[in-house]
C-alpha cells in the first residue's frame, strides 16, 4: 500500500475528493504545497536534535512525569505504544499549547533558540491543521465553518521524537515505535531522510512510507474515525530503525480539538437505517485515557 501524494496547492474540489479517498482507503497521505516555510521545519529539527545530544540526567531536568501537564522529556523506555509489547527505543520532548497551561522548557544557555524555534513552527502546525479542517469539512460534505466550534482551543502537542540505533541484543518484538494507531482528530508529522516509519494495510502486511524531503505525512486518529463513523480510518503504524548505526528523528504534531467537544457521528456518516455504533464521549476524556494505556513508567527515575 502506497500513500497518496495531495497537492494542496491544487484545485480545492479535487484536493478534497482526493482527501476523502485517501483516508477512507488507507488512513494516510502525504502533503505537499502546504505553505509551511521549510526554514520553520528545519529550525525544529536542529532544535531537537541539539535538545537529545544533552546528558542523559539534563535532560532528566525536564522530566515529564515532574510536571503536572505531562509535558517534557519522556526516556527511552518510558511508553509502550503497543501495550502487548516491550517499551518503544525512543525518547521524545512534549510540548502543548501554554494558553491552556505552562510548557517545561530547556534552558537557554544549554539549548539556544529551543523555545523560539519550537513555538514557531507549532504555529505554523495549527495553520496547516485548520487548513485541513476546512478541507476535511468539504470532503465531509459539510457547511464551510462546521468545525470551528469543535476547535476553539484545541489540545494541540508537538513531539519531538528521537530513535537511537536499534540495538544489536533487544527483547523480542521491541522496536523503536509500537504498533499503533493515533489518538486524536489529525497528526502533521515531519520525517528525517532516515526511514521506518511502516503502515499497517487491510492484510495486515506492513509498508514502509518513504521520506519526501519537504513533505508532511497526514493520518487521522481514534477520535477522527469515530467522529465519521469509521468512514476514514485510523490505521495502525509503527517505527522500525533498521538502517545500522544510523538515529532517526522526526516531529509529531497532534491536532485534537477543545477537551471538552462532544463527540458523536456526523451528520451523513451514519448510512440510512444503521444504528450508531458510538456514543458520546469528549475529546479530553478519550485522549486521557489513552495516555493512560501506553504509559510504562509513571514516576521519574531517581
Amino acid at each position: 500500500m502506497n500513500i497518496p501524494v495531495i497537492d494542496l496547492g491544487s484545485d480545492a474540489a479535487a484536493v478534497a475528493s482526493r482527501i476523502d479517498d485517501a483516508l477512507a482507503t488507507a488512513g494516510f497521505m502525504a502533503v505537499v504545497g502546504h505553505g509551511v516555510d521549510p526554514a520553520l521545519t528545519e529550525d525544529a529539527f536542529d532544535a531537537g536534535r541539539r535538545f537529545f545530544a544533552l546528558a542523559e540526567d539534563a535532560k532528566r531536568r525536564w522530566h515529564i512525569d515532574g510536571w503536572p501537564l505531562k509535558r517534557g522529556f519522556d526516556p527511552v523506555g518510558w511508553q509502550a505504544l503497543d501495550p502487548s509489547q516491550p517499551p518503544d527505543i525512543k525518547e521524545s520532548f512534549y510540548l502543548g499549547v501554554e494558553a491552556i497551561g505552562p510548557n517545561q522548557w530547556p534552558h537557554e544557555a544549554l539549548v539556544p533558540g529551543f523555545r523560539a524555534a519550537m513555538e514557531a513552527y507549532s504555529a505554523a502546525c495549527d495553520t496547516l491543521a485548520r487548513r485541513l479542517m476546512g478541507l476535511y469539512e468539504r470532503a465531509l460534505s459539510l457547511p464551510a465553518g462546521y468545525f470551528d466550534g469543535f476547535m476553539r482551543q484545541p489540545t494541540c502537542t508537538t513531539r519531538l521524537l528521537h530513535y537511537p540505533p536499534q540495538p544489536e541484543v533487544v527483547a523480542p518484538g521491541q522496536i523503536g515505535c509500537g504498533a499503533h494507531t493515533d489518538w486524536g482528530a489529525l497528526t502533521l508529522l515531519a520525517q528525517d531522510d532516515a526511514g521506518g516509519l511502516q503502515v499497517q494495510g487491510r492484510d495486515g502486511t506492513w509498508t514502509d512510507v518513504t521520506p519526501i524531503h519537504g513533505a508532511f505525512v497526514v493520518n487521522i486518529g481514534d477520535l477522527m474515525a469515530r467522529w465519521t463513523h469509521d468512514r476514514w480510518r485510523s490505521t495502525m503504524h509503527r517505527v522500525v530503525n533498521r538502517v545500522a548505526g544510523r538515529e532517526r528523528y522526526s516531529i509529531a504534531y497532534f491536532f485534537d480539538l477543545d477537551a471538552e467537544a462532544v463527540i458523536l457521528p456526523l451528520p451523513g456518516c451514519v448510512p440510512a437505517g444503521e444504528t450508531p455504533r458510538y456514543g458520546p464521549i469528549t475529546a479530553g476524556e478519550h485522549l486521557v485515557e489513552m495516555y493512560r494505556r501506553t504509559t510504562v513508567k509513571p514516576t521519574v527515575a531517581a
